[in-house]
């Protein structure tokens, strides 16, 4: 579960970091993540590859992720995260099963902007040439990192609270394990 909760705080770090310029990176990081904890809600789309693990292939994939007062839902091809603020849901695609737990503090992605502003975040943040943010590197493993691009990113979106939930009902023979 760890290497998955990487995956998950390495897109929290680049939607933070996404308009950083080659300057003082630790201070704009800090500045970043103050405006985007400033905003009612949040919504990304991103590419992602994993990098150094012989078990996955490195092609680049697609994600997105919505974020909203303590509530986050983020879909990989792979797998969803999904929080509602109190119920947590983990669902793995290929196995088609649910993990369903309670939330705790620490299992909020989106509170990677707290070790942020503390300079704590383990981020290498990637330039292009024109000096601006192309993507960040995150070591979730040893020797194994994962890369983030952001595609678009939007923020304060009309979206309901609803989207924050797993909808049993459309995944019928999905298996829910309920760890509560």
């Amino acid at each position: 579960m760890k290497k998955h909760r990487s995956f998950f705080v390495g897109i929290i770090i680049m939607i933070a970091a996404c308009t950083l310029s080659a300057q003082n990176n630790n201070e704009a990081l800090k500045t970043l993540a103050k405006s985007a904890k400033s905003h009612k809600n949040l919504e990304v789309s991103f590419t992602y590859q994993v990098v150094g693990d012989p078990e996955q292939a490195e092609e680049a994939k697609e994600g997105k992720a919505y974020f909203m007062d303590g509530a986050y839902k983020i879909i990989m091809d792979e797998q969803q995260a999904i929080s509602d603020g109190t119920t947590t849901w983990h669902y793995i695609v290929d196995e088609e099963e649910v993990m369903v737990g309670n939330a705790t503090e620490g299992d909020n992605p989106y509170s990677i902007l707290d070790d942020l502003e503390k300079d704590d975040s383990g981020a290498t943040p990637i330039f292009g040439k024109n000096g601006n943010l192309k993507g960040i590197e995150l070591e979730i493993d040893e020797g194994i990192k994962m890369v983030l691009n952001i595609i678009e990113m939007k923020f304060d979106q009309k979206f309901g609270k609803e989207i924050f939930t797993f909808d049993e009902k459309a995944y019928p023979d999905v298996e829910i394990i309920d760890m509560r």
